[in-house]
C-alpha cells in the first residue's frame, strides 16, 4: 500500500463500514481517484467571519464584490480594504489502542484586499469594485500511529494552501428597491502536499481558471433585505498536479476541471441598534467533472453536494462606540460519500471600530471543529482563525 492510498483509506472508511479492511478501502478509493481537492470555504474579512458568514444580505462594504455583488450599489463613498489573517489547525489521531499523534500547523498571511469606486447618479446608485481574497483553503493535517510505525515511522500527511481569487464587479440600481450586480475573475492558487509514511512523498497542485458571478439585492421593506448570488459558471482549464517521490524523481499531468454551480441566499434584518442575519449556500460538487488535457469527455468526481449554514448578529454599543458580533456555521464538508459525523461546526465572535466616520478597524475570531471515527481510526481537528480588517473610506 503507498502513502496516499494508506492516507485515502483513513477518510473513505466511515462510509463503507467496518466490514472492510484498510487496505481494502485504500484500494476502492484510489479507482475513484479525483485530481482535485475541494477544500473547505472560509470568510474573507472580520465582519462577515464574526457574522459567521451570514453576508449575502448584508453585503454593506467592499466585500460585497465575493459575498453578493448586487451590495455594491449602495456604497457611496470610495473603499480601500485590507485584511489580515492568521490561522492555527491542530489535528489529533489515534489508530487502536496505539499512541495518540498531535500535528499542527500555523499560518499567517493577507486574506482579502479590495477597492470601490462610486460612480455619481442622478437617480439610484452604480458602483464598481476590484478585489483579492482567499475562499477556500487547502490546510489539512492527518497523523496517527499504528502496527507498521515501528518499522516505517508515525503516518504524517500536511497539506496547505488556498484557491485565490482575483475579482471585478460592478452593481446598479435597477429598481428603487432592487440592484443588480455581476462579477468576473480570475481563479488561481495552489496546493501543496507532504506524505511521510517511511518514505517521502508529496503532491503539487496549480489552478487556473475563471467564473462569472450574478447577484441581486431586494429590499423587501426598508428594514428587511434579501440577497441572492449564484456562481454561474466556473472552469479551470488548466491544473497541473505534480507528484514526486523523494530519490525516485516525478511525473506532472495536466487536468481540466469544471465546476458546477453554487448558489447563495440570504437574508437581513437592520434594527435601530441591532442586525440578525441567515445563510444558506450550498455548492453542487455532485456535478463536478474532470479529465486530462486532451480528453473531452469530463468524467464525474464522485462527491456529495456542499451545504452551509449560517446564523449572525450585532449589536451597536453606543457608549464605546463599538459593534459586537456573534455567529454560528454549519458546514457539510465535500468529501465523498457524505456521512454526518464528518461535519464542520464553527462559532465565532467579534467587534468593530469606527474612527471619524472614515477609518473602520474589525476584528474577529473563530473555532470550529469536525472529527471522524471508523474501523479503530480518529481523526479530531481544531482550527483557531483570528483576522484584522482595516477600511478606509472617503
Amino acid at each position: 500500500m503507498n502513502t496516499s492510498q494508506r492516507d485515502k483509506s483513513f477518510q473513505l472508511g466511515p462510509w463503507l463500514g467496518k466490514a472492510f479492511s484498510i487496505l481494502g478501502l485504500a484500494a476502492v478509493f484510489a479507482l475513484a481517484d479525483s485530481p482535485f481537492s475541494l477544500g473547505r470555504a472560509q470568510d474573507i474579512a472580520a465582519r462577515p467571519m464574526a457574522l459567521g458568514g451570514s453576508y449575502t444580505a448584508v453585503a454593506s462594504d467592499v466585500t460585497a464584490l465575493f459575498y453578493n455583488p448586487a451590495g455594491l450599489s449602495a456604497i457611496k463613498r470610495h473603499e480601500v480594504l485590507f485584511t489580515l489573517e492568521q490561522s492555527t489547525l491542530q489535528s489529533t489521531g489515534r489508530s487502536d489502542g496505539f499512541p495518540a499523534s498531535h500535528l499542527d500547523q500555523q499560518l499567517m498571511r493577507v486574506q482579502s484586499l479590495g477597492y470601490l469606486l462610486p460612480i455619481p447618479t442622478e437617480r439610484g446608485g452604480l458602483s464598481f469594485a476590484i478585489g483579492f481574497y482567499r475562499p477556500r483553503t487547502f490546510s489539512d493535517l492527518i497523523g496517527y500511529q499504528d502496527e507498521l510505525s515501528a518499522s516505517r515511522g508515525p503516518y504524517a500527511y500536511e497539506a496547505e494552501g488556498t484557491l485565490t481569487h482575483y475579482r471585478a464587479g460592478f452593481a446598479v440600481d435597477i429598481a428603487p428597491d432592487i440592484s443588480l450586480g455581476l462579477a468576473l475573475g480570475y481563479v488561481g492558487g495552489n496546493e501543496e502536499i507532504h506524505i511521510d509514511d517511511g518514505g517521502e512523498e508529496a503532491y503539487l497542485r496549480n489552478y487556473h481558471g475563471f467564473h462569472l458571478e450574478p447577484a441581486l439585492m431586494v429590499k423587501v421593506t426598508p428594514r428587511l433585505r434579501l440577497g441572492a448570488s449564484l456562481v454561474a459558471w466556473e472552469t479551470f482549464p488548466s491544473l497541473k498536479e505534480v507528484y514526486e517521490v523523494k530519490d525516485e524523481g516525478n511525473r506532472a499531468t495536466d487536468w481540466h476541471v469544471n465546476h458546477p454551480f453554487q448558489v447563495k441566499l440570504g437574508t437581513a434584518y437592520q434594527g435601530n441598534t441591532w442586525l440578525l442575519a441567515a445563510d444558506y449556500k450550498m455548492n453542487n460538487w455532485s456535478d463536478y467533472r474532470f479529465a486530462r488535457e486532451g480528453v473531452e469527455s469530463l468524467e464525474k468526481g464522485g462527491y456529495r453536494n456542499e451545504h452551509i449554514l449560517s446564523l449572525g448578529g450585532e449589536k451597536y454599543l453606543a457608549p464605546v462606540h463599538a459593534v459586537l458580533r456573534g455567529g454560528y456555521t454549519y458546514n457539510t464538508l465535500p468529501e465523498r460519500d457524505f456521512n454526518a459525523a464528518y461535519d464542520l461546526h464553527r462559532f465565532s465572535a467579534g467587534v468593530g471600530f469606527l474612527f471619524g466616520g472614515a477609518l473602520s478597524l474589525d476584528a474577529a475570531y473563530s473555532f470550529a471543529f469536525w472529527e471522524l471515527e471508523a474501523d479503530g481510526l480518529y481523526l479530531e481537528n481544531r482550527e483557531h482563525r483570528a483576522m484584522l480588517t482595516f477600511a478606509y473610506r472617503y
